[in-house]
């Protein structure tokens, strides 16, 4: 049995100012939102609690039993990187055997494959966030806001997280306004998404 047909554990990894725990939370309630899990966590792990400072957020997503831990996720089926400097060899090989790795870059997927010696059964999703989000003028301070973005490669790669309920998730939490500005964005992202 595939480890996503039950437990799925996200790690996300990036910098204050991100928005990497508001995606945790988008995430666990769009997967709520499905039906198709029934208990899902998200919580932050904060080093030097700054903007700019490296951060990592963590969402466990359980298709058949309550979830009662809320230890840091070591070894994670997805992983998510909204900025690639802080990326390196330690984080990408925490990716448990045939997982996800999901990366905001202009790079490549075979880029990643060689670089950090990525195995063939790791999905591995690229896409510009960053590029699209300049362009459509979501940033904070003059930094793109990938945060909701990003979801649309994880939608790609992860039906179970349908943009449908990305959608209400984020209206919900955003107002009509900024929410559909933001979900355009996760539809684009979907898109642009580069699968590999």
């Amino acid at each position: 049995m595939n480890e996503l047909d039950n437990r799925i554990d996200i790690t996300i990894h990036g910098r204050g100012g991100m928005g990497v725990v508001t995606c945790t939370e988008i995430i666990a309630e769009a997967a709520y939102l499905s039906g198709k899990f029934i208990d899902v966590h998200a919580y932050p792990s904060f080093g030097a609690e700054r903007r700019g400072a490296p951060v990592q957020a963590y969402a466990k997503l359980s298709r058949t039993d309550t979830i009662w831990d809320r230890a840091q996720i070591e070894n994670p089926n997805i992983l998510i990187v909204f900025d690639e400097t802080v990326l390196n060899q330690e984080i990408v090989s925490s990716l448990a055997q045939g997982g996800l790795f999901i990366i905001n870059s202009e790079k490549d997927p075979e880029f990643f494959v060689n670089e950090f010696n990525l195995s063939s059964d790791t999905k591995i999703v690229v896409a510009d966030i960053s590029k699209l989000a300049i362009e459509k003028n979501l940033t904070i301070d003059g930094n793109p806001v990938i945060n909701t973005p990003i979801l649309g490669l994880l939608s790609k790669a992860l039906p179970d997280l349908n943009l449908d309920n990305l959608k209400t998730v984020v209206l919900k939490r955003m107002g009509e306004k900024l929410g559909t500005l933001n979900y355009d964005l996760i539809e684009q992202g979907y898109n642009l998404a580069k699968i590999l």
